[in-house]
């Protein structure tokens, strides 16, 4: 299995086996509402997610699973909606239980996934979005080096409420810059 490293986790390819756990461990966080809730996700989801995953990937979109060192899928991650004659594309991620967020996965996940991204696909590019009340999501893209390009007012609506989205990108040349001058 081909394995992209970081400090705390790797990333590599989702397996149907994965793809079900990282399915049915997702915990909801009921004291951050940040997304709506979904109830009846089924097995039978899981599986289509799979099909899904490898009918559009390297073509729409890179997903990988987040791994903890001993194997245990703990979420996953993914470049999505590539466009690549602009090269450009999004990031979007995901762990699974709340045991295991706010420990830096997200971070070393994402910072693995754009090295791949900027140095090895030459995407000049990412975005990502996330809701004004995600500080987790905000802390992670910011981290990373993002920079707050907009925020779409009341774009959301879930649990009886209005949301924002906050829009983030980060180019190519800002990444190499950044991480040039943390590696000095």
């Amino acid at each position: 299995m081909n394995k992209l490293q970081g400090e705390k986790i790797y990333l590599a390819t989702l397996e149907k086996k994965d793809c079900m756990k990282v399915w049915e461990e997702y915990e909801y966080d009921f004291g951050q509402l940040t997304e709506p809730f979904i109830l009846g996700r089924s097995s039978a989801k899981a599986d289509e997610w799979f099909d899904e995953i490898q009918k559009l990937q390297g073509n729409v979109h890179i997903r990988l699973g987040i791994f903890l060192p001993d194997g245990t899928a703990i979420g996953d991650i993914a470049l999505q909606d590539i466009d690549w004659q602009n090269r450009c594309c999004s990031l979007g991620y995901g762990l699974t239980k709340l045991e295991y967020r706010r420990k830096g996965y997200a971070t070393d996940a994402a910072k693995i996934i754009l090295r791949y991204g900027f140095g090895h696909l030459g995407f000049e590019r990412i975005s990502s979005s996330t809701q004004e009340n995600n500080i987790g999501s905000q802390r992670v893209l910011e981290k990373c080096g993002f920079v707050l390009e907009g925020r779409e007012r009341k774009a959301r609506y879930f649990a009886g409420k209005r949301h924002d989205r906050l829009i983030y990108g980060l180019l190519a040349e800002e990444y190499f810059i950044n991480n040039l001058l943390i590696n000095q």
